[in-house]
């Protein structure tokens, strides 16, 4: 029985280890964002994730990136996400970008991604937490 425990405790040891390995790599991606403007490791860190987790991490990905003022990353990171992601809060992080960084998001998004990517009537009724109506 206690061999059994032991087997138990490495598992749960070897998910853990797991867990922070993932964890790293996103915050080395941000850091990295943050640096040099490059989103790609941001962008792999959210594609290796399970797909149910992607619009969570497309959210505090791009969040930690506008709130600390990398603006012209975290407008790559929404070009990023709207091309991979149906997620309402895609489209909510693409409005904001537009209200409050129009000069910036003018020159980041172009007509044709706008057309094929941005959904004006979800951003309207969606927020950082869910939408409405």
């Amino acid at each position: 029985m206690p061999e059994l425990w032991w087997i138990v405790l490495a598992a749960v040891g070897v998910v853990i280890v797991f867990k922070m390995v993932g964890t790293g790599k996103m915050a080395a991606a941000l850091d990295r964002a943050r640096d040099t403007g490059e989103v790609a490791g941001i962008i792999a860190a959210i594609e290796a994730a399970p797909e149910k987790r992607h619009p969570n991490l497309w959210d505090q990905a791009i969040s930690r990136l506008w709130e600390e003022y990398h603006r012209e990353a975290a407008l790559d990171l929404m070009i990023a996400a709207a091309r991979r992601s149906d997620a309402p809060v895609v489209q909510f992080w693409l409005k904001k970008a537009m209200e409050v960084e129009p000069e910036m998001a003018e020159e980041q998004f172009d007509d044709e991604f706008l057309q094929t990517y941005f959904k004006p009537a979800v951003a309207a009724r969606c927020g950082r937490v869910g939408c409405c109506g």
